[in-house]
């Protein structure tokens, strides 16, 4: 069995990431998940949050938002909306868009509002994580 499989990482907007990865782990609606090479054959949901993925021995990380992932023996390709490296995040615009969103969130909404805000936050939240990783 290789020890390694194809890894595409792509938002809607560009190609993140292509080549080979040894590891990969991230979050889905079932809480954090992990492929390795060999991997049964399956199509899962990936929630907001952090991706990371081992190339040549070295962690990498990734911050995305929802989307899902094809996963295959040989290859995983990975698709979100969006998807950035945690050193572009400006932690003080993230910083301001959590309070909007916690202060949305003291309001009444409507359901739908609810959500909208709520996915909002969590974005907020693994930016702001993301990036704190970068001062430390």
């Amino acid at each position: 069995m290789a020890n390694s499989f194809k890894l595409d990482i792509l938002a809607a907007d560009k190609y993140f990431y292509s080549g080979d990865c040894e590891e990969i782990i991230f979050p889905s609606i079932d809480g954090s998940m992990g492929v390795l090479p060999g991997h049964e054959p399956m199509i899962c949901c990936l929630s907001q949050g952090e991706v990371q993925f081992r190339v040549d021995g070295v962690w990498k990380r990734a911050i995305v938002s929802e989307g899902f992932l094809e996963i295959m023996p040989t290859f995983v390709k990975m698709f979100a909306d969006t998807v950035e490296r945690p050193e572009d995040i400006d932690l003080v615009r993230a910083e301001a868009a959590k309070e909007r969103a916690e202060e949305r969130l003291r309001q009444q909404l409507s359901t739908r509002q609810y959500a909208h805000t709520q996915a909002a936050l969590r974005r907020a939240m693994a930016r702001i994580k993301a990036a704190g990783k970068n001062y430390h």
